[in-house]
């Protein structure tokens, strides 16, 4: 059976290192959360520092 996915599309205005605070803060929670993939949709601009800030 394949595992399920939660994507979320945010459609909030925020800048580069706002997205990456937002990420940040609810990673941490979803740590404990097993059995799923989770998946974020950065607005196009903030791909790139949300990518590095969930990399490592």
């Amino acid at each position: 059976m394949r595992k399920p996915i939660v994507a979320g599309n945010w459609k909030m205005n925020k800048t580069a290192a706002e997205a990456v605070d937002f990420v940040r803060e609810i990673r941490s929670p979803l740590n404990r959360v097993s059995g799923v993939d989770v998946v974020f949709c950065p607005p196009f601009l903030a791909i790139p520092a949300v990518a590095d800030a969930v990399a490592g």
